[in-house]
Parts: C-alpha cells; sequence; structure tokens
C-alpha cells in the first residue's frame, strides 16, 4: 500500500491532467478498498508535504492538494497540527483554484475537530470516557488555536478598502479565502460551546439564558415560527450593528397587535444582552 500511494502522490505532482485524473480515481478506490490499509499507508503523504513549493506547475500543485483529501480523512486526528500548518500555508498561494482545493481538503479537520470536540455520547448525559475527555480538551485547544491563527492572517491580508457585509460579495483574494475558512470553524455550534466552556460564565447570566431559551422556544412554537432557538442565538451570535436585532423581532412578528409586538422586543432585547456575540470576543453585553 506505501508504494502504491507514493506512486499516486508522485503522479499528482508530476504528471499531465489525464495522469493525475486516473490517480486520484485510483486513490478513491484504496480508500473504499481497503480502508485501515490505507490509514496505515497515509503517514507516507506526511512526507509529501513539505515538497508542496517544489511542484512546477499550479495545474499539478492543485491536484495535489485536491488528492489529498483522503489522506487528511485518515490522519487528521492524529497528526492535525502538521495538516493544519500545511494548510494555512496553502491558502495564502496566489492562485485561487489551488486555495479552493486546500479549502475543500481541509474541511476534515472541521470534522475531526468537532467530533473530537463534541463527541457522541448514547444515550445522552452518559459519562465520557477518559480517553474522550483527553481528546476533548486537546481538541479545544487545537480549535481555538485554529481560529486564533486565521484570524491573524485575515488581519494580515484585510484590505481598508474592502467594504462588503457578506463574505459571497467578496472579489476573490486570499482574504476571502481566509474568510471563507474561518467561517466554517467559528460560525459553528461546536465553537460557540469550546468558547462557553473555556470561560465561566456569571451564575445570574447563566440561570438567565435558559429562562430566555424556554421563553424564545414558546413563543416560536406560538407564532407557528420558520425558525428556533439556535436561529436566534446565532443572529445574536453573528451580529453586525444593532439594527441586526430587527432581524430576530422578524422571527417571532406575525403582523399582530400593539401589545404583541412589545412583548417580542422585550424578549428580542433580552436576548441581545444575555446570548453571546462574536464582535464581544463570545461574550454577552450583560457580562460586558
Amino acid at each position: 500500500m506505501n508504494k502504491k500511494l507514493q506512486r499516486l502522490l508522485t503522479i499528482l505532482m508530476t504528471g499531465s491532467r489525464a495522469e493525475f485524473k486516473l490517480a486520484k480515481k485510483e486513490i478513491s478506490v484504496l480508500w473504499h478498498r481497503d480502508t485501515e490499509g490505507f490509514k496505515t499507508g497515509a503517514l507516507v503523504a506526511l512526507e509529501f508535504l513539505p515538497k508542496f513549493d517544489q511542484i512546477k506547475t499550479d495545474l499539478n500543485k492543485e491536484a495535489f492538494v485536491a488528492g489529498l483529501s483522503f489522506f487528511f480523512l485518515a490522519l487528521d486526528n492524529d497528526h492535525f497540527d502538521t495538516l493544519k500548518n500545511f494548510t494555512l500555508r496553502v491558502i495564502q498561494h496566489p492562485n485561487g483554484h489551488i486555495r479552493e482545493a486546500i479549502r475543500h481538503t481541509s474541511s476534515w479537520l472541521f470534522c475531526s475537530l468537532t467530533s473530537r470536540a463534541c463527541p457522541f455520547v448514547y444515550p445522552p448525559g452518559q459519562e465520557l470516557t477518559t480517553k474522550q475527555k483527553t481528546e476533548q480538551t486537546k481538541a479545544h485547544e487545537q480549535y481555538l488555536n485554529y481560529v486564533k491563527e486565521i484570524e491573524a492572517l485575515i488581519d494580515r491580508y484585510s484590505l481598508d478598502d474592502e467594504r462588503v457585509k457578506y463574505i459571497e460579495d467578496m472579489k476573490p483574494s486570499i482574504n476571502k479565502s481566509l474568510q471563507q475558512l474561518w467561517s466554517e470553524l467559528a460560525d459553528s455550534r461546536a465553537c460557540q460551546e469550546i468558547i462557553a466552556e473555556t470561560r465561566p460564565i456569571p451564575s445570574e447570566v447563566f440561570f438567565k439564558r435558559k429562562e430566555l431559551e424556554q421563553e424564545i422556544t414558546k413563543l416560536l412554537k406560538e407564532t407557528r415560527s420558520d425558525f428556533d432557538l439556535s436561529d436566534v442565538k446565532n443572529a445574536i451570535f453573528h451580529e453586525e450593528d444593532t439594527d441586526d436585532m430587527m432581524e430576530i423581532v422578524a422571527m417571532f412578528d406575525r403582523g399582530g397587535d400593539t401589545s404583541e409586538l412589545s412583548n417580542i422586543l422585550e424578549l428580542a432585547t433580552d436576548a441581545w444582552n444575555y446570548f453571546p456575540h462574536q464582535m464581544l470576543g463570545g461574550l454577552s453585553p450583560a457580562e460586558m
């Protein structure tokens, strides 16, 4: 298996378009045919990562990065930092196709982090094993460090004249690729839970949040809203200015009378003040 994978990685780095297309298909076949054998042999990819800059054409660089997908899947848990460092190096490449390839390949790092940071427990409430707790602590640290490193790169590449509200509206650039990579991580519920767990919440804020969660859930059902509690919390977490609070009000509003709107505004204001905001570093206005 090792020699086969070495041969295929070499083709990705040096072969023609027809050759590396076949090589990527063969990698997929090997993974599905002998997953355990692939996982053992996947270590050879670590020897090829430092050779990325030696690849002569951008087309082969893109093929190589895209062809690493199953290798990332096999190695992400035990070699996360190595793959993360490679990802952050390649996503700064001036070629947009190469940046997109590494962004999609690195999705396996996100899967690895979330599965270890928030392990599946059945039945609910069951105590985590010692191994799961150890992996969870490690994943929390890796998750937060990964986000911080991406944010540092975003600060480096951000342009003063980039005045768009949504990532999708940005022109293709290294900054946009970094923003997209960051968004996948920071927008996830796992990241919000990690931030909450690594920072103690004052008891009065904690209990107020629990009370608000119940009230919001109840009102959403009463108004037959298409949204749920997580939509409200996400809207607050990712707000950019106070006008965004009206988006939350709209989640409840069904065109009722003035007294109903007044209750909705009061609940939305409390939620705004007690739930965490990304721009406040994961704190709520009440905590600030």
